[in-house]
């Protein structure tokens, strides 16, 4: 993963594990979470509570990039001859995710 960190701290803590990435206690699972487009997940603080989106001050953005397909040939279809094309999504390439980090206020 690529980590980011913006301004001085004390920046929120973070952890990041085999695609899960822990801010503030606010756990983002990038693999349960990519889809066909680009995913871009907010944390916030509000009253003192990380959450996911809402109000109050960013401590962090997760950005999972877009699922890739890879085509792989299938078996012929109903009445043809020829093979069929199928997508197959692949996993989730951790290094491609993105973690920007500002200053817990």
């Amino acid at each position: 993963m690529q980590v980011r960190t913006m301004g001085q701290g004390p920046h929120p803590d973070l952890s990041i594990a085999e695609g899960i990435v822990t801010v503030a206690g606010v756990v983002i699972d990038c693999a349960a979470r990519q889809g066909d487009s680009q995913q871009v997940i907010d944390i916030r603080c509000q009253e003192g509570t990380a959450q996911e989106g809402g109000g109050g001050y960013q401590l962090a953005s997760v950005r999972i990039p877009p699922r890739q397909y890879q085509e792989v040939e299938g078996e012929p279809l109903e009445g043809e001859e020829e093979p069929s094309t199928l997508r197959e999504a692949q996993p989730l390439d951790p290094r491609q995710v993105e973690v920007t980090v500002w200053p817990a206020i």
